[in-house]
């Protein structure tokens, strides 16, 4: 038994010890079946959004150290390529109140994190007959540590300073968001870009569709544009110190060149799912190349239907076993910021506090998903038995979101309400055999596992799964 081996079985040991002190003080409280709130008014077909956007950078970089958050720990950050920013968009119908959408330049927040700001924001939801607050992280890998453990272990990557600057920034582009308002109509439309994502993990099969919401208002003032499109924002690889927003940069920069418009961007189902132009050596040009063909895809979309003016929302806590000793003794570390509670059936005997939201706008139904969901979970693909890293088909594996929806044109967005990790399909999951969770296994075909390493565990996908059929059953 190596050094590696001994810390994994450690790491275990010592969640487990958790785990089972958390259940001695009893079982985790019960969550609430949320019911779905419908937002319609029969008097009024018209919607009314309102935008802000602001940067979010640290005022103290160059006093304080700063981690790059995506790929190597302990990586400082350099120096600054392009600012960050947060974009909020109120999305309503007249007197009946409405929603919030946030997508931000972060690698991503717990939703203890995103509870602090919603907190902060329940004066302003009383007021303007708020439903739901939802953030969106575009999860780029240039951007600062903001989960944690990116930093110098056993100490946060966080800086508390930036942490604070964050929750006030969106808090006021919520607002904000809500005091710009106007009428007007909401347009659906989608485009394929195929060269925008490829998959270097078995089964290739990737969803390249891009999605554009648009709002154009009644007084003639900017179009507000929301896009949706599954690739990973990891474009400038591990090598890169340099503070950036990625591709969704690029992105917003192409289309300001064609279009004055409002952009909000989040990302689909990116597990294991990479940006395009993998055969560009030069990551700086890579990366504008994939903000450049999304920005295309964008612009050229001309199959926009107008959605009724209605809105469906229904956001649920539930628990997700907290499997992976790593995460799980990194959380107890204090490292990142997580609820744990107990969970009798978890392996670890604990689990996290987590939350899935469920929207329809107009006729488009979208799911928020926490963490990375592979395609397959999504919308189907998996790989067959003789393919797998298990030898099993996928007939093993939970139903798919399409499924569950009815509905081959379900939305997803990731990375949305909290930050957890993978979500693998179940019969192609494996672990390293004595360093579970800690070094990449692999499988019969020589194949690494990299992503199970930063998973909640095999479980994950039933999770995610049941919790969404739940949602469904009270929606419909």
């Amino acid at each position: 038994m190596d050094i590696g081996d001994l810390a994994a079985s450690a790491v275990k040991k010592i969640a487990t010890r958790k785990g089972n002190k958390i259940c001695k003080k009893g079982p985790a409280p019960e969550l609430p079946k949320v019911q779905p709130t419908r937002i319609k008014n029969n008097k009024d077909s018209k919607f009314d959004v309102g935008f802000s956007m602001r940067e979010m950078m640290p005022d103290d970089f160059g006093d304080k150290k700063y981690y790059i958050a995506g790929h190597k720990m302990a990586q400082d950050m350099t120096g600054i390529h392009d600012n960050l920013t947060a974009s909020a968009m109120w999305l309503g119908v007249g007197e009946e109140g409405g929603i919030i959408i946030v997508t931000a330049d972060i690698i991503g927040l717990t939703n203890t994190e995103v509870t602090l700001i919603r907190e902060s924001l329940a004066d302003f939801c009383k007021t303007a007959k708020c439903k739901a607050i939802n953030i969106c992280c575009t999860h780029q890998h240039a951007g600062f540590d903001t989960v944690g453990y990116w930093g110098r272990l056993p100490f946060t990557g966080k800086v508390d300073t930036y942490m604070q600057k964050i929750f006030k920034t969106i808090k006021e582009i919520c607002i904000e968001a809500y005091e710009n308002r106007t009428t007007g109509d909401l347009y659906l439309g989608t485009t394929h870009v195929p060269e925008a994502n490829y998959k270097r993990r078995e089964p290739l099969n990737v969803n390249d569709k891009l999605t554009r919401f648009r709002f154009v208002p009644d007084n003639g003032t900017k179009e507000t544009w929301l896009l949706n499109f599954g690739a990973h924002p990891n474009t400038l690889g591990g090598g890169n110190t340099l503070c950036s927003a990625d591709y969704p940069y690029f992105l917003r920069q192409a289309i300001y060149a064609e279009k004055d418009v409002n952009i909000l961007f989040g990302i689909g189902a990116i597990g294991a799912v990479d940006p395009g132009f993998e055969n560009e050596d030069d990551r700086w040009v890579r990366t504008e190349k994939q903000g450049k063909a999304l920005a295309a895809g964008a612009l050229r979309i001309d199959n926009d239907e107008k959605m009724p003016a209605e809105i469906t929302v229904l956001q649920q806590p539930f628990h997700y076993h907290a499997d992976n000793g790593v995460l799980a003794f990194l959380a107890m570390l204090k490292v990142m910021s997580s609820k744990m509670v107990a969970s009798e059936t978890a392996e670890l005997k604990m689990a996290l506090v987590s939350e899935m939201t469920y929207m329809k706008i107009g006729a488009q139904q979208i799911l928020l998903v926490p963490g990375e969901a592979f395609p397959e979970i999504a919308y189907g693909g998996a790989a067959s038995a003789e393919e797998s890293a298990t030898g099993r088909g996928p007939e093993i594996n939970p139903p798919t979101f399409v499924e569950i929806a009815d509905d081959e044109n379900l939305l997803v967005f990731g990375v949305s309400n909290d930050f957890t990790g993978y979500v693998v399909p179940p019969n192609d999951f494996i672990l390293h055999k004595t360093q579970p969770y800690l070094s990449t296994g692999k499988d019969k075909f020589d194949r690494g596992h990299y992503h199970e390493t930063n998973s909640l565990g095999y479980s994950a996908a039933k999770t995610l799964s049941t919790a969404f059929a739940d949602i469904i059953s009270r929606v419909k």
